[in-house]
């Protein structure tokens, strides 16, 4: 005869496990989702706001990068103008074919300029090359002209003028004796549209210039056209970058130094924000396959414990009630044991992924904003020892000894400073031996003292100074002169100069100046200053043809 207290207890505890699994399911559901909810949430928002921070700081540095190279190329052409007028007289550059000369000089190197024309101080043209008829024009009456003639240096807007053409000038003027001319160039606005322009790229954008008034001076890429009216209404003048939200746009504005006209760049925001859509598409994704898959998990592996335990209740099914009630109670803490071994397990996988992930943190990136800003403000305060620590580290133990070419260096070094020398209006003359020979050195630690004594003279001669390389042999060693035309060195910073913290009063600061003498000294060169006779100073370094001495790893090991 068939157990009836075992079918009644069948029939009543089968569901009652199957309502312990589902809550046992519910529970590591939670407890396991929700932490990684919680750290894929944010880490989305926090990576989300920091690429969003860093991608506006990178379009900022972008705007003004461009500015820098619209003024760089406006001010080269203007010394490229002043170069030409203050190194040929009038009656050289009205000769016949000089002005067609200078400027398919212009146009071979970098073709900007369209024509070129001197202009007397009646407005009349004396010489001129180019497309258009206007060698018969007078342009005495033009305001470009009263304001050349007035400032020296003049860059107009965009105008017709005779040629019923839209372009810009750039004049200088040059005084000759009680006489003054002007020589007065057109710059090719394709090529110009090019530059401005091409800070958009690729992205969904635009990029071009405005005047004062809000008039076009380059050509968009949509909505005008060169000297119609923009949609944008210029600002006051101000320094920096304005960044300005209108819908689905970014707007940046910048003033230029040149000229009076406003850089101008739209950007749509959801190019540029698509790393961001990424970013949370990708932490979405992550978390829901995690979610699945630890459900998924704790299913199957709760599914075939209640199967287990479902298992065993039937094969009890000859004891007594008494013992099915000690067995029931046996498989319900056997069940508590597994639930609380589990959430065990993973509460401990919680803690040490939560453990590794912070034992993994970036320390730069650690913390809050206010946090955040003040390590980038303890840290500015040791960036130089922090740089110079960096240079020392990424020194290699074993100096590579080769032969060197003094003179490759030197060229290089100059023709990697030429930007900032440009900009400051710094000129470089050297003056070459012929067939100096090669030196056996380590390339690195030359290189290293020309740049700190280039950089050193380029600070202290300020704009529109000058900066005068030589070379020459004497006995064993290749001497290299570094000399200015700034102040000259008083007797106390005579003294001093070489001092690691001392900074003289004519601006060379120590630092730099004491490594490159203790380098020259450990490869067995010698490095000394003295005024020159007229004004300035001029550093001395002495190369050894030959290297000597010990190996160079063990002497600047000192500087570890």
């Amino acid at each position: 005869m068939p157990d009836r207290t075992f079918a009644i207890s069948a029939t009543r505890d089968f569901p009652y496990y199957r309502k312990v699994w589902k809550k046992v399911v519910v529970i590591l559901v939670v407890s396991a989702f929700l932490p990684l909810a919680l750290i894929g949430g944010g880490m989305y928002f926090y990576l989300a706001r920091t690429i969003k921070h860093k991608t506006m700081e990178a379009l900022q540095t972008e705007a003004v990068s461009h500015k820098k190279d619209i003024d760089s190329f406006l001010t080269e052409r203007i010394m490229d103008l002043k170069l030409v007028s203050q190194n040929n007289s009038l009656e050289k550059m009205i000769s016949p074919g000089m002005v067609e000369q200078v400027l398919a000089s212009f146009q071979n190197e970098l073709p900007y300029f369209q024509d070129l024309g001197i202009i007397g101080p009646d407005g009349g043209h004396l010489a001129y090359t180019g497309p258009y008829d206007l060698g018969t024009k007078n342009y005495k009456d033009t305001f470009w002209f009263k304001a050349v003639m007035a400032q020296g240096v003049y860059v107009s807007d965009v105008f017709t003028g005779f040629r019923n053409d839209p372009h810009f000038i750039i004049a200088v003027r040059r005084n000759e004796g009680k006489s003054a001319w002007i020589l007065r160039a057109t710059v090719m606005s394709g090529l110009f549209d090019n530059i401005v322009t091409g800070v958009a790229g690729n992205r969904k954008g635009d990029a071009y210039l405005i005047n004062s008034k809000g008039d076009f001076q380059t050509n968009p890429r949509k909505g005008g056209k060169l000297m119609m009216k923009s949609q944008v209404s210029p600002p006051d003048r101000f320094k920096g970058v304005q960044v300005e939200k209108q819908g689905a746009t970014l707007t940046l504005t910048t003033w230029l130094e040149t000229v009076p006209w406003l850089s101008v760049v739209t950007i749509d925001k959801r190019d540029i924000f698509e790393d961001s859509r990424k970013v949370r598409n990708i932490s979405l994704f992550v978390v829901l396959l995690g979610g699945f898959l630890m459900i998924l998990a704790i299913l199957l592996t709760t599914d075939s414990l209640v199967s287990m335990l479902e298992e065993k209740r039937k094969n009890k099914r000859r004891l007594d009630s008494r013992l099915r009630r000690t067995a029931f109670l046996a498989s319900s803490m056997k069940l508590s044991k597994g639930v609380f071994s589990d959430l065990n397990d993973i509460l401990s996988n919680i803690h040490v992924t939560a453990t590794l992930m912070k034992e993994q943190a970036d320390p730069a990136n650690f913390g809050e904003t206010d946090l955040m800003a003040e390590q980038i403000f303890s840290e500015s305060i040791r960036g130089k020892n922090l740089i110079d620590s960096i240079i020392r580290f990424t020194i290699a133990k074993d100096p590579i000894i080769l032969d060197v070419n003094i003179h490759m260096v030197l060229n290089r070094i100059i023709g990697f400073l030429k930007t900032p020398l440009i900009e400051k209006n710094i000129g470089v003359t050297t003056d070459f031996q012929d067939g100096l020979p090669s030196v056996r050195s380590d390339v690195t630690v030359l290189r290293q003292v020309f740049l700190n004594l280039l950089l050193n003279a380029s600070a202290v001669v300020g704009a529109n100074g000058s900066i005068y390389v030589s070379t020459s042999i004497k006995e064993n060693f290749v001497t290299v002169l570094v000399s200015d035309d700034g102040p000259c060195l008083g007797n106390a910073d005579k003294e001093r100069i070489f001092d690691l913290h001392h900074l003289t009063r004519r601006g060379d600061w120590g630092f730099g100046l004491a490594i490159s003498r203790f380098i020259m000294e450990r490869i067995g060169g010698k490095m000394s200053v003295q005024n020159r006779e007229e004004q300035g100073v001029v550093f001395e370094v002495r190369v050894p043809q030959a290297f000597i001495g010990e190996s160079l790893d063990s002497k600047l090991a000192i500087l570890d």
